[in-house]
């Protein structure tokens, strides 16, 4: 009997000092996101490895994920003069590195600038920016800037802590765009 008491007794404790790592291992819907966008290519992390989750987005940084939605990949690193030039025609801010993807964006009509020839690229990223990118990428009518936080929680593209404040993290826009790739996924199926 008291061998039993024993067993259960260290059964209980194990379970109990296991159970947080067990639960820590659970990867949250962010990550997941940003996995699956790294499986695909479109988000890469610093050289090692991190992807910077809860890190203000830049403008230029969702240029380069949002124009890998927008065109193929290897068309872009193909057309990447052609994409560059079309960012230097529109803008004088936007550095040699994401010129070809911010020329895509603007070729989509997926972002525009400032309108005085700036896109500044290391200012972050508004929710309502995200937002209004994710929406018309997916060409969704029925909101404009001041509403498309709530046309995208309409749409279930994010939960609503993701779009409070006053930017939005790396890992929010992950989810954002994980979710308008399966909103768009669904509207294939239609």
């Amino acid at each position: 009997m008291k061998k039993r008491i024993i067993i259960t007794l260290a059964a209980s404790i194990l379970l109990t000092v296991s159970a947080p790592a067990l639960a820590a291992q659970v990867p949250t819907e962010q990550e997941t996101a940003a996995a699956s966008l790294q499986a695909q290519g479109l988000m890469a992390g610093d050289e090692n490895g991190d992807l910077h989750l809860d890190a203000s987005l830049t403008r230029a940084q969702m240029a380069v994920l949002v124009s890998q939605l927008c065109i193929n990949p290897e068309h872009i690193a193909w057309e990447r003069g052609f994409y560059s030039r079309l960012c230097d025609a529109n803008f004088t801010d936007v550095p040699e590195w994401a010129k070809p993807y911010v020329g895509v964006c603007a070729a989509n009509g997926i972002i525009a600038g400032y309108g005085d020839g700036r896109f500044a690229p290391a200012d972050p990223v508004s929710p309502q920016m995200a937002c209004t990118v994710i929406l018309s990428w997916l060409e969704r009518d029925g909101w404009d800037y001041a509403t498309a936080c709530d046309k995208a929680l309409e749409l279930e593209l994010a939960p609503a802590e993701a779009l409070e404040g006053d930017t939005i993290t790396r890992g929010d826009m992950a989810l954002l765009i994980c979710r308008a790739q399966d909103f768009m996924a669904w509207l294939q199926t239609l």
